[in-house]
């Protein structure tokens, strides 16, 4: 071989290497756009982390990894858009049923629609510690929004999306923070709460059926109202009645007491007298209208003739002589 051809050799080795060391450089090249952060896998590790601006790395070796850490996502809940609107067409949506319908704590059904939005702002956590973080957050959103609205009634979900909104947010990130996802949320916008069509019926027949017990409550109290006071009278009234009644009793007991002590009294005292004085009272009451009454003794004489309708009695007569 000639010293030309040596020559001549070594300048296409020389180019040739050149030429596979720039093709190296430009695959190698890469550029991290304004608002992104690059991770640098080197061997399945992360070996650098770069923000904005041009870089090189070993391609085969080495690959790259870029997320933007400004982009607001915007994730729909319990719908998804279909069809965006333009100049000539108006946006379609499609119902996730499975998302939306949920339940109160009156055991009422709602159906509810949201957006949330967030932004990356640590990539390496959010590529590398948690297993499809974009599902991951998805369930942890439909997790916090049916606690939230478990704790409601009907009325209270239907008329709150404002107060809902402001308490679901930083539960959401609470939880997100939990998982250590590198996201933050921004915000949660409530679309739509509403009933479904298909138990809207239902609920109608529902309402009628409190409203009409509302209105049976109402005539129940009034009627309470009207009568309780009445009944009360007449239970006081009764009540006086009963105590007077017991008190003109007691009353009576105690003269008739009072009389038969004073009469015992006086029977201890005189016996015999009072025994006569007994038994003459008695037969006047007994025998007021019999006019005059012969007393007969055991032997068929007579012993004593009384008048009981004269005022004073006739002086007892023997054997029946005057």
């Amino acid at each position: 071989m000639t010293t030309t051809t040596k020559k001549k050799s070594r300048w296409l080795l020389v180019v040739a290497l050149l030429a596979i060391a720039a093709m190296l450089i430009a695959a190698g090249l890469y550029r991290v756009g304004q608002g992104e952060e690059a991770l640098v896998i080197t061997f399945g590790k992360v070996t650098a982390t770069h923000g904005p601006g041009l870089y090189w790395h070993m391609p085969g070796v080495q690959r790259i990894i870029s997320k933007s850490v400004t982009t607001i996502h915007d994730v729909e809940y319990g719908y998804r858009t279909s069809r965006s609107a333009s100049r000539l067409t108006t946006a379609e949506y499609t119902d996730v049923t499975d998302e939306a319908v949920m339940l109160t704590n009156d055991n009422s059904i709602v159906q509810l629609e949201a957006i949330y939005q967030y932004t990356i702002r640590d990539v390496k956590q959010y590529v590398f510690d948690v297993v499809d973080p974009e599902r991951t957050m998805h369930l942890a959103f439909e997790a916090i929004l049916r606690r939230n609205i478990q704790n409601r009634s009907l009325d209270e979900a239907l008329l709150n999306k404002d107060v809902i909104e402001q308490e679901v947010l930083p539960d959401f990130q609470a939880l997100i923070d939990s998982y250590e996802m590198g996201v933050k949320i921004n915000g949660v916008h409530i679309q739509n709460i509403t009933v479904p069509q298909a138990v809207i019926a239902n609920y109608e027949d529902v309402n009628n059926a409190k409203n009409e017990k509302t209105r049976r409550l109402d005539e129940a109290q009034t009627y309470e109202n009207k009568v309780l006071p009445l009944a009360r009278s007449q239970a006081y009234q009764l009540t006086q009645q009963a105590q007077a009644y017991k008190a003109n009793t007691v009353a009576e007991a105690e003269a008739e007491v009072a009389l038969f002590r004073a009469v015992y009294e006086k029977y201890k005292a005189q016996p015999e007298v009072s025994r006569t004085r007994m038994l003459i009272e008695t037969m006047e009451s007994v025998l007021g209208g019999a006019g005059n009454i012969v007393v007969a003794d055991s032997d068929g004489g007579v012993l004593k003739m009384l008048n009981l309708n004269a005022d004073d009695q006739a002086p007892a007569t023997q054997g029946g002589q005057p």
